[in-house]
């Protein structure tokens, strides 16, 4: 029998198992998709027990051919693909869920600073708003280059500095517009919209109404709304007017004292700032120290035209063309009234409501 073994095709040598290469070739995978970061004990576990195969498969290949047998090491091999696609399934699946958790949190945070971004558009006190916003752009694009990195713990960490920074822009613009979110101001600006609303009714004559948060100035005649202008405004001017050089648009009731044709900034209509109950402000406020210096209460507060987008020093600026049209329908006396907002169901306030500044 032995003879016939020597040369017989029935006791050719078995090929050593496919199943080896298999497996040499996931622990390769194993090691390419970060395992031995994720899961460094269970890659040893399976790397042994890998070696523990090949010493059985080069046991075998030790033998005369005939006397090989590779069932058990193929058995053994076996198990262990197994083992390792379990784990290459696991790890997979904790990276695509950590990347998509990373990759929701950089979305949230991409669309929270669109959104600030869009906001500061409004209102020109927003330098510490921009200054927080640019930071949390630069975590946005480092975090970004560490995920394709797959750096999650570097990446989490530059999108949790991100969202800090979101937070500090949020809470700067909410410190802007804090009394346009108290009911008692907004209450004060719409009793004088509505005043001068009623006046302009009852007398048949034109009035104008500045909205400084919607950024409009509104004609109405008659008590009827007939045109409706964009504006622009000082550095400062969703702040009341306290004293001079503060670059704060004031706030109050109205009246045009002089039209100049021709001025500095196009056609200009100059109102009758400061009004008395102006004077009364400014000496409670020298009172309570919060006009610097020397300061004085100021003036020369105009309509003028120059373009909306020019920062005034104080002033409402319009666009020329829409000069010319409030221009041609003011008159001395004509009643202007400047508020900080009159609709309560303001963009930018729903948008402040959402932020949640005290976590």
């Amino acid at each position: 029998m032995i003879g016939l073994c020597l040369f017989g095709p029935a006791c050719g040598t078995p090929p050593v198992p496919p199943e080896l290469g298999q497996a040499q070739r996931l622990d390769e995978d194993l090691r390419g998709i970060g395992v031995s970061f994720y899961a460094p004990e269970d890659l040893d576990r399976f790397e042994n027990h890998l070696k523990a195969a090949k010493a059985r498969v080069a046991a075998e290949r030790a033998k005369f051919g005939w006397l090989r047998e590779y069932g058990p090491a193929a058995a053994d091999l076996r198990r262990i693909l197994d083992e390792g696609d379990g784990l290459r399934r696991r790890i997979v699946s904790l990276k695509t869920s950590r990347t998509d958790t990373f990759r929701a949190r950089a979305d949230a945070l991409t669309s929270r600073v669109f959104r600030l971004k869009r906001m500061t558009g409004f209102f020109n006190e927003s330098a510490p708003v921009r200054m927080s916003l640019a930071q949390a752009e630069i975590k946005l694009a480092d975090a970004d280059l560490l995920l394709k990195r797959e750096e999650y713990e570097a990446g989490s960490k530059d999108l949790a500095d991100g969202e800090l920074y979101a937070k500090a822009a949020e809470q700067a613009m909410a410190d802007v517009l804090s009394r346009y979110r108290d009911r008692g101001e907004v209450a004060k600006w719409r009793r004088w919209a509505q005043e001068t609303i009623d006046e302009s009714r009852r007398t048949g004559g034109v009035a104008f109404l500045v909205s400084k948060l919607e950024r409009k100035i509104t004609i109405y005649k008659a008590g009827v709304a007939i045109a409706s202008y964009d504006i622009g405004l000082g550095r400062y001017g969703l702040s009341d007017k306290l004293y001079a050089g503060d670059e704060a648009t004031p706030e109050g009731k109205y009246r045009i004292i002089q039209r100049f044709p021709a001025s500095d900034f196009y056609k200009a209509l100059l109102i009758n700032y400061p009004n008395d109950e102006d004077k009364k402000t400014f000496a409670e406020a020298r009172r309570r120290g919060l006009v610097p210096g020397q300061a004085g209460i100021g003036g020369a507060i105009e309509i003028h035209g120059g373009g909306k987008d020019s920062l005034t020093k104080g002033c409402v600026g319009l666009e020329n063309r829409d000069m010319d049209r409030v221009y041609d329908m003011a008159r001395e006396g004509t009643f202007v009234t400047i508020v900080g907002l009159v609709s309560i169901e303001n963009t930018i306030l729903a948008e402040i409501e959402k932020f949640d500044v005290h976590d």
